[in-house]
């Protein structure tokens, strides 16, 4: 098994080609030594939304259990790219609506304000998901030890982020035509969209809302940095009960934006 590697990518095309390479090396890999009986390409690789700067390799597998799924991980981690993320999706654990887009049952339509609508639903779907176990969590708190709840709880935490984040990442690449480049892009990704940006489109996040989900974002970083030991109990939990709050934020400012996107279709 050889690591695919070239020069730094100067150009999105370059990139793209190179995760191409990937995909067919990775595909191959899962079928011949763990058995996949399918495997699928999805998202902005298989052209499913533009491909950017940030965008994974999403693979959907058919008839791969879970350990087969950490063991190959590891592996397509090997041949990948260190800017390259692989995500393995067990397509027989997605929910209905996802699992029909991967396997191009319900098509999105070619009309891009109408394609980004349909991606931002799915999320939106996602996020609810998401939430939900997170609420499941905090109902049972009481009967959990701390050291495993502070744990679960920052985990959805920043699950619950990351999910924002992909919506802001659809707008700003259908309407602006990109990701800031960057260290710092996540942060300046949720500024981006907080204004009014490409298309004239509105912002998708305003107010109060801006400055919560930066908290979030903040949290996110730290949590990919700190031992689950380090975090403070207290300011894990206070941010897991604010979460549905936001929530409610964040869904009416969704439903606002994919009206705008209705009124741009001709």
């Amino acid at each position: 098994m050889s690591k695919i590697v070239t020069a730094d990518p100067q150009s999105l095309e370059q990139r793209r080609q190179e995760a191409l390479a990937v995909a067919q090396q990775g595909i191959k890999i899962l079928k011949q030594e763990f058995g996949a009986k399918e495997v699928i390409l999805f998202g902005s690789l298989a052209g499913d939304g533009p491909w950017h700067w940030q965008s994974d390799l999403d693979l959907a597998v058919k008839a791969m259990s879970e350990d087969a799924i950490w063991k190959a991980d590891s592996v397509l981690e090997n041949i990948a790219p260190s800017w390259l993320k692989i995500d393995l999706v067990p397509l027989e654990r997605v929910p209905p609506r996802v699992a029909a887009r991967i396997l191009n049952l319900n098509p999105r339509s070619d009309n891009k304000y109408l394609a980004l609508k349909s991606r931002l639903e799915d999320e939106t779907i996602a996020l609810e998901n998401n939430v939900e176990k997170l609420q499941t969590v905090l109902a049972q708190a009481e009967t959990i030890p701390e050291i495993a709840l502070t744990p679960a709880l920052a985990s959805y935490i920043a699950d619950f982020y990351t999910g924002c984040e992909r919506i802001s990442e659809r707008v700003a690449v259908t309407l602006d035509g990109g990701l800031p480049r960057g260290e710092n892009w996540h942060q300046e990704l949720l500024k981006q969209v907080a204004e009014s940006g490409g298309d004239n489109c509105p912002p998708l996040w305003s107010g109060s809302l801006v400055l919560e989900l930066d908290e979030y974002r903040k949290f996110r970083h730290l949590a990919r940095h700190l031992y689950n030991i380090e975090f403070k109990p207290e300011r894990v939990l206070a941010l897991a009960q604010n979460v549905q709050p936001v929530l409610a934020k964040v869904k009416p400012a969704i439903t606002l934006f994919n009206e705008w996107l209705d009124k741009q279709v001709k």
